[in-house]
């Protein structure tokens, strides 16, 4: 029982603070795990270590901002918009469509469309059509 008050006011916080923008997201600092066909959108620290983010069925943002590792999994959303921002890996699983991924740089930048299909690329830009 205090487990589940501590992650209700910890994602309390978020909510004014940080940017989970559903009372369906369970965060515990920039792990998130979003429900429901609300709105999931996120900005993780600035430098934090990681960054990991489901979506559901609705839209996701998310900003990662120099993390070590930007892992989001947003297949089932109806959009997915994501900047790396900087962080040394970006993992990204996006719907078929509706997806784009900014500031994807090198190797360590990972974007899947669907079903495994490789996202299309212009500059540090990944997109599913």
């Amino acid at each position: 029982m205090k487990i589940l008050i501590s992650l209700m006011l910890l994602c309390t916080a978020t909510i004014l603070g940080a940017g989970c923008m559903t009372t369906d997201d369970t965060c515990s600092g920039d792990h998130c795990v979003c429900t429901g066909s609300d709105q999931c959108d996120h900005t993780c620290a600035n430098g934090g270590a990681d960054c990991h983010i489901q979506g559901s069925s609705g839209p996701v943002d998310v900003t990662c901002q120099n993390n070590a590792s930007c892992h989001i999994e947003c297949s089932g959303a109806s959009s997915c918009d994501v900047d790396c921002g900087g962080s040394s890996e970006c993992h990204v699983t996006c719907p078929p469509t509706g997806c784009q991924v900014t500031n994807c740089v090198g190797a360590a930048c990972v974007v899947a469309c669907g079903l495994g299909t490789a996202a299309t690329r212009s500059g540090t830009t990944a997109t599913c059509p």
